[in-house]
């Protein structure tokens, strides 16, 4: 097998993503592909080479718009998805509180409507046995109606 043919198996391993000697994912320029053939860095030259180097050229501007793509529609998808998560766990949280929150201020009025009716009681009981003590009668007692 010739140098160019090692170059070219290499490249064609590189696009399809399947290389031999260098990791997966690789980005195709002409240092890797000679590397992915067995080769130096740098021994793939524009003028020993011409149309190797084209075709390493298209190689990596399709593999730079394939990344591209994928990356930007998956880092959107997955932002899209979490957003959507985190959006719904909110507003499932916000109902909660909400709804926590309304509980809390009918007890509160409750409460306050309570202590406004034992207050009024007191003050009534009070005007009660200040009268029992002009009659002759200890404010603390108070007398009950006979059946």
């Amino acid at each position: 097998m010739s140098a160019e043919e090692d170059y070219l198996a290499a490249l064609d391993r590189l696009e399809r993503d399947e290389p031999q000697i260098l990791p997966k994912g690789t980005l195709i320029n002409n240092d890797t592909v000679a590397l992915e053939a067995g080769r130096k860095r740098g021994s793939i030259k524009k003028l020993r080479h011409p149309d190797l180097c084209k075709k390493i050229d298209e190689a990596a501007e399709r593999q730079r718009s394939h990344v591209a793509v994928v990356n930007v529609s998956s880092v959107e998808d997955v932002k899209k998805s979490k957003s959507t998560d985190a959006e719904k766990a909110l507003k499932e949280k916000y109902k909660t509180l909400e709804r926590d929150y309304k509980i809390a201020l009918q007890k509160n009025i409750s409460l306050v409507y309570e202590v406004f009716t034992l207050k009024k009681k007191i003050t009534d009981l009070e005007k009660k046995g200040s009268e029992q003590d002009s009659n002759g009668q200890g404010g603390n007692i108070l007398n009950f109606p006979k059946p």
